[in-house]
Parts: structure tokens; C-alpha cells; sequence
């Protein structure tokens, strides 16, 4: 029974490159388009807007065209996804619906979060400040991250702490 309901042939990731084109990946597509007309000097910063709330109305996320954000990032379930300005996110990382990464602070340079490469991040997670979540860490759904991860490491938890790693027997 599990092998019918959890077969690779269910699996949701893109086999093809029709489905990499898919509305699924429409928040990173409209972003990446949002994110290069801000860099345009004088007409670029309108028409940003414009896309970035095209987005904001297509797709329920919220991600700032000034955020950067690798074009191979996934976010398989854009709804309630918020993304701050002065995020970085790396390469292959997975960031599922409902995840925060937001500031703690005012200040005008880094005030969000930098994320690794292959990282990923579950549902209705928080990374709040600047922090930085190391190449191939993972964060537990509903957790609330305030401080660096280190690469590699499953955090879980309110607020998130490094998962114990398995005794071999």
C-alpha cells in the first residue's frame, strides 16, 4: 500500500523541461523579471512594481523585486511565501508555502537572511534577521530560525535548534 501512494511516479518535482515551465515555478519567473527592471536606472523602478504585484496577485507571495534570488530556486507552493529585500538565496534551494524570511532590525544594509545552496526549507518556517542558514541545511516546518545554521544541519523548533543526529546501533 505505502509503495502505491509514495512511488517516485508520484513524485511532484519538474522531469521535463515542459514542466520546469510550469506555473509552478511563476513566483521565481515573475521575480527574476521584477528583480532586473530594478536594476534599470529611471522607468525600471515602476514598471518592477508593477510586475512584483502582478505576482503578489497571481501567485500570493510576497517577494521583493530587490531580494536576490538564484533563477534554480524552487517554491513549489508560492502561497503566503515572504521574502524581504535584502534576502540572498542560493542555488537548488526548496522553499515551501507559508515561509517567512524577514528582518529584526532597521538597518539599511543586510537585514535579511542569506541562505546557502541546496537548502531547504519547510512549511510556515520564520528565518528572521540577518542570519546566515549554511549549503545544505534544512529547516523543520514551523520553526522559527534567530541565529546562523550551520551547513548540513536539520534545525526544528520554536526558536530552532540543531536536531540530534541519529545513534548508529
Amino acid at each position: 500500500m505505502w509503495k502505491r501512494h509514495f512511488s517516485p511516479s508520484r513524485d511532484h518535482a519538474p522531469r521535463t523541461s515542459r514542466e520546469r515551465k510550469s506555473p509552478v515555478r511563476l513566483a521565481v519567473r515573475l521575480h527574476l523579471v521584477a528583480h532586473r527592471l530594478s536594476a534599470m536606472p529611471v522607468v525600471g523602478w515602476p514598471l518592477a512594481k508593477s510586475v512584483y504585484w502582478l505576482s503578489k496577485v497571481l501567485t500570493n507571495s510576497d517577494i521583493d523585486p530587490r531580494a536576490n534570488i538564484h533563477p534554480s530556486v524552487s517554491i513549489p507552493h508560492a502561497t503566503g511565501v515572504v521574502i524581504g529585500e535584502t534576502a540572498v538565496v542560493g542555488p537548488r534551494s526548496v522553499i515551501m508555502s507559508g515561509v517567512v524570511v524577514g528582518a529584526r532590525s532597521w538597518d539599511a544594509h543586510d537585514r535579511h537572511a542569506n541562505i546557502g545552496a541546496d537548502v531547504f526549507i519547510g512549511s510556515g518556517a520564520v528565518v528572521l534577521g540577518s542570519v546566515r542558514i549554511g549549503d545544505g541545511a534544512r529547516i523543520g516546518a514551523n520553526s522559527v530560525v534567530l541565529g546562523d545554521v550551520d551547513p548540513g544541519v536539520t534545525v526544528i523548533g520554536s526558536p530552532a535548534r540543531p536536531l540530534a543526529p541519529l545513534e548508529a546501533d
